[in-house]
């Protein structure tokens, strides 16, 4: 299907330069033509060459252009035909693998892979909203440490979206957009130039953030008893 469309955009271009009123460059037709079998990936499967011709107008004078000749490439299309619309897996795993457990059959083989992808989906989103450094491990216990973080920060993720689905606060459209509004929970250093001694204040919360802890039984985060417990006041 796509060798078709190619070949009807490539006539166009054939029939443009057999109808060439000024003059044509070697170089930006051929990238013309190569935009065109770059667009459908089809480079593989048609060739072309471009032989030059003169055009003589009404008024005599002549421009210099060419005629488009491709051809599709016959063996190499059947061959690609053999294996059209065929999805193939390879592994290095078999019927002797060691240990035991990790001989999987085809079925086990593809939901594994599938499993990959979600898995990396995964890892992409706990990105949007996880910051850490640094990301390039390389001991074991460093990319056990990597892994775990990732995966923790992950089941929290899920675990925020369900609770959100299931309680649903006006202006909390996305869980992404609660992160950014509990980001606004901000505690403040105050202190008198000269005076060593400092007093941290919690800025006054909003009724959707108070919402947000109460969804999660966290109420108490910003209640007065529990914030002077750590040495919090509140503004």
């Amino acid at each position: 299907m796509f060798i078709e469309k190619a070949i009807g955009e490539l006539e166009q271009e054939k029939q443009s330069l057999l109808e060439a009123k000024k003059s044509r460059q070697v170089k930006p037709t051929e990238k013309r033509i190569d935009k065109i079998l770059n667009k459908f990936k089809v480079n593989q499967f048609l060739s072309y060459r471009i032989e030059s011709t003169v055009l003589t107008k009404n008024s005599g004078s002549e421009v210099q252009t060419f005629n488009l000749v491709y051809e599709r490439k016959t063996e190499t299309i059947k061959k690609a035909m053999l294996t059209d619309g065929i999805w193939m897996l390879v592994t290095n795993i078999c019927e002797n693998t060691e240990p035991a457990e990790y001989r999987f059959g085809p079925r086990e083989l593809i939901k594994a892979y599938r499993d990959k992808n979600r898995v990396e989906e995964g890892f992409k989103e706990v990105k949007s909203f996880l910051k850490f450094q640094p990301t390039f491990v390389y001991t074991k216990e460093h990319v056990r440490a990597h892994y775990t973080i990732c995966i923790l920060s992950y089941l929290l993720d899920v675990s925020i979206t369900n609770k959100l689905r299931e309680n649903w606060i006006e202006d909390v459209s996305s869980v992404n957009k609660m992160y950014r509004i509990l980001e606004r929970c901000e505690i403040g250093k105050l202190g008198l130039k000269g005076d060593k001694s400092r007093i941290l204040k919690l800025t006054s919360m909003t009724n959707t953030q108070k919402k947000i802890l109460e969804m999660f039984n966290c109420k108490y985060l910003g209640m007065n008893n529990y914030l002077k417990s750590i040495g919090i006041k509140k503004m």
